[in-house]
């Protein structure tokens, strides 16, 4: 397991951009783990003051993520402090956890100590898993959490203690709690322990873990009624099979013709699920790939090809990676009928790395889809150096500066709050700042008002910019009232 655990974490650490790949969806996961951190609320602060590495909320709002993976990145938060670093830090630990229990999951449903050593490598080896590895984004976390419920449920396949289906229970609930599609993991736990533990569903035990299992989700059941009329960015249906075409044409040739993942790797999960006659399993694996397959075809935005949504297929790289190395062992099975096991498995190992230098560039690459949401918070994290302590931020994006450690609140507040800005004066000596960002520049006339009228109300002298093609970020600092421009 250490080779493709040591693949993994060079990959991600040493090859890929550590950078961020969804706006602001990173900034907004990280900003609620540091509300659960000091606050112990699962809540975005629109209104913010951050003394002494503390953050202090006036004003806070719910939000429709799913809470999970910030409560992984408060842990990480109470144990090293709040920063950006933690979550990138929290993602590539995911990466090589995953790595290690997609080969701990093969060897517990298969003893096939080749055929882990392959899954481990493949995922490991895997493009996007790599690149978004180095991101801040949930889906690395999501997929770890659903590998280590599948871990779990194998351990209890295999020994029939309690205590292992007790765990699977708890690791299960915590899974179904970081993406609205991680819920369907608990299908794939239910058809595994049906293929390898039938009996199980007549003793009053399994009946008990379920119990817990409902428990432990009842309020991640809430959460889910209560945001149940979310738009997820559009007015028209979320979710329709009228999509599924569409959806379907580009996320099927993804894995047999597409420059971001190796088709080979599909071939061999062929492979591993026709030719492998092993211990029952298989099926349960195919039916992981499916179920986080097809989730993606009914959704309005499930296109691997829309924007930056090819992270949907995260979750689909661990059962593929699973069903790969069942066929890359049945390869060198069959070689070894030729005699040449001695080789057959060091140049299996070596071609795949060599293969996987044609997707290098697709490592390396930093998505030009986001390229203004990226400069603006380059430009930000730039600036807050420069700004005087107890300085107070306006922006459409307060959270980020609240985890950089400056105070700041969301910018509708000073123009429909009476007297805010007076407020924030009082509070905040280092003065008010607004932050002209990427909203600010949509073609959008409610965020544009937004930004806009703040300067009418107060006006403003401008501290810096900068420019990158048509987009335009800067920073006024609001002038007190009776001073002049």
């Amino acid at each position: 397991m250490l080779l493709p655990l040591v693949v993994a974490v060079g990959l991600t650490v040493a090859v890929a951009p550590r950078t961020n790949r969804i706006f602001y969806d990173e900034h907004i996961y990280q900003s609620i783990g540091q509300n659960l951190a000091d606050l112990k609320l699962a809540q975005m602060c629109d209104d913010g003051t951050v003394e002494q590495g503390r953050l202090h909320c006036a004003i806070a709002e719910y939000n429709k993520q799913p809470y999970a993976y910030p409560h992984v990145l408060s842990l990480a938060y109470r144990l090293f402090g709040v920063g950006t670093t933690p979550a990138f830090v929290v993602n590539a630990m995911a990466s090589a956890a995953t790595v290690a229990g997609v080969y701990l999951v093969v060897i517990l449903l298969f003893s096939d100590a080749i055929a882990a050593f392959f899954a481990a490598l493949l995922l490991a080896l895997t493009p996007e898993q790599i690149v978004w590895s180095a991101s801040a984004a949930v889906e690395p976390s999501a997929s770890l959490a659903c590998v280590a419920a599948l871990f779990l449920t194998a351990c209890f396949v295999r020994s029939k203690s309690t205590v292992s289906l007790f765990a699977a229970a708890i690791a299960t609930a915590y899974a179904v709690q970081f993406r609205p599609e991680s819920p369907l993991i608990v299908v794939v736990i239910g058809a595994l322990l049906w293929q390898r533990a039938r009996h199980e569903f007549r003793q009053a035990r399994l009946w008990w873990a379920g119990l817990v299992f409902l428990m432990l989700v009842s309020v991640h059941v809430g959460h889910m009624v209560a945001v149940r009329n979310e738009g997820w960015g559009t007015t028209q249906q979320r979710m329709a099979l009228s999509y599924v075409w569409n959806n379907l044409r580009v996320n099927g040739w993804f894995y047999l013709a597409d420059a971001r993942f190796p088709a080979v790797y599909s071939l061999l999960a062929i492979v591993g699920l026709v030719v492998r006659r092993a211990e029952a399993g298989r099926l349960t694996i195919a039916l992981y790939f499916l179920a986080f397959f097809g989730i993606a075809l009914v959704f309005y935005a499930g296109s691997y090809d829309y924007g930056a949504d090819v992270r949907y297929s995260l979750a689909t790289y661990p059962p593929l990676a699973i069903l790969g190395g069942l066929g890359a062992a049945c390869v060198i099975a069959a070689l070894d009928r030729l005699r040449l096991r001695r080789l057959a498995m060091p140049a299996l190992t070596i071609g795949l790395m060599v293969q996987f230098l044609w997707y290098l560039p697709v490592v390396r690459a930093s998505s030009d889809g986001a390229w203004a949401a990226r400069a603006d918070v380059q430009f930000a994290r730039s600036v807050v150096p420069t700004l005087p302590a107890h300085a107070y931020v306006l922006s459409q994006n307060p959270g980020m500066f609240q985890v950089w450690g400056v105070s700041a609140g969301q910018v509708s507040l000073a123009t429909t709050v009476p007297g805010y800005l007076e407020q924030l004066d009082a509070r905040h000596p280092g003065g008010v700042y607004l932050h002209w960002n990427f909203w600010c520049n949509v073609q959008d006339p409610v965020q544009q008002a937004f930004c806009t009228k703040v300067l009418e109300l107060r006006p403003g002298t401008l501290v810096r910019e900068s420019r990158e093609r048509d987009q335009r970020f800067a920073f006024y600092r609001l002038d007190p009232p009776g001073r002049g421009r």
